[in-house]
């Protein structure tokens, strides 16, 4: 049996075509719905579907997050694997259906694609997974980190796309870290890293919204920087449990290196004690994330750093960006 773990919040709009894509599997599954304090009808929503179909459990407790939601689906499960699904997206059954039939007894993950729904223009958008289509099947994790891009944009490792044995869930203490943003970045970290293969599928089963209507474009805060410094100290905890050499230390390193990259790019959102502040963490994780970042222009990147330094770059890339970004609001 599959756990389908729902967090709900504050998504009437949503709920319906999210719970009634889940319940068309035909795959043995339960529906976990966690009510994370909806201040609209959201929570009520969750009860008649409960009443209308065995398969629903529906949990109530405080907004606590999107961590802490999933947190509880995963404690309440009963499935011998678990998958999670956002409650403003949802899955095409058949598709998803398919992509389950590969599970087995030798399944420790299984990956699957997605396609982004955009509901402005009612269109949807094969993500670009140009690496998960070189492979197929079931593949050690060493081999698969090898081909996997880094980057975090050209193969977006979201844990909506993968299904996951709840004995290993619970064996690594694989829970949600609550009250950060990048709660997949870190969470996919260590599902890698404790795992020895992984099943990849070529079914674009879940179907991610994007462009909602009345939906604020996210932009980067001072808080996304902190999370991502508190993702970094947590992946150089996990690097010394690895294998120097392997493929694991490696992919980690370079997912390390990206964040890295992204904290520099965004810099500029931090005021000027803040900065202060941030200056120690950058000068820290300088020397095991510099030589790992990529990417378009990371080489000028790096000849800048080795003549100026960690901190000059730092400031410089991010006020380079914070002009690019002026430049193409215009």
């Amino acid at each position: 049996m599959v756990s389908i773990i729902i967090p709900v919040y504050n998504v009437e709009r949503y709920l319906d075509e999210c719970v009634a894509s889940a319940l068309a599997l035909k795959t043995e599954c339960e529906v976990l719905l966690i009510n994370d304090g909806s201040t609209d009808r959201s929570g009520e929503l969750c009860g008649l579907w409960a009443d209308r179909d065995k398969r629903i459990r529906v949990i109530h407790q405080e907004n606590q997050g999107l961590s802490a939601a999933r947190n509880a689906g995963i404690k309440a499960s009963r499935g011998e694997f678990i998958m999670f699904l956002d409650s403003d997206d949802f899955i095409d059954p058949v598709k998803t259906d398919q992509m389950l039939s590969n599970l087995d007894d030798e399944t420790e993950i299984l990956l699957g694609l997605y396609r982004s729904y955009y509901e402005d223009r009612d269109a949807y958008e094969e993500e670009p997974s140009e690496a998960l289509l070189t492979m197929s099947g079931r593949t050690k994790m060493e081999r698969f980190l090898e081909t996997m891009p880094a980057d975090g944009r050209s193969c977006y490792m979201m844990a909506c796309r993968f299904v996951v044995r709840r004995e290993i869930i619970i064996r690594q203490k694989l829970g949600f870290l609550p009250g950060i943003y990048h709660e997949d970045e870190e969470w996919t970290q260590r599902l890698f890293c404790g795992s020895e293969s992984i099943f990849v599928s070529h079914y674009y089963f879940y179907q991610y919204r994007r462009g909602r209507i009345g939906s604020i474009t996210s932009s980067v805060k001072a808080k996304h920087i902190w999370d991502s410094f508190s993702i970094l100290k947590r992946s150089e905890k996990l690097l010394v449990r690895l294998e120097p050499g392997s493929q694991k230390e490696m992919y980690i390193k370079r997912r390390m290196a990206q964040l890295y990259l992204s904290n520099m790019l965004n810099i500029c959102v931090l005021d000027r004690e803040e900065r202060k502040k941030a200056k120690s963490l950058f000068m820290h994780f300088h020397g095991m994330c510099m030589p790992y970042i990529y990417g378009e222009g990371c080489r000028g990147v790096m000849l800048f750093d080795r003549i100026f330094g960690c901190w000059v770059t730092c400031i410089a890339v991010g006020y380079a960006n914070k002009i690019r970004k002026r430049r193409r609001e215009k």
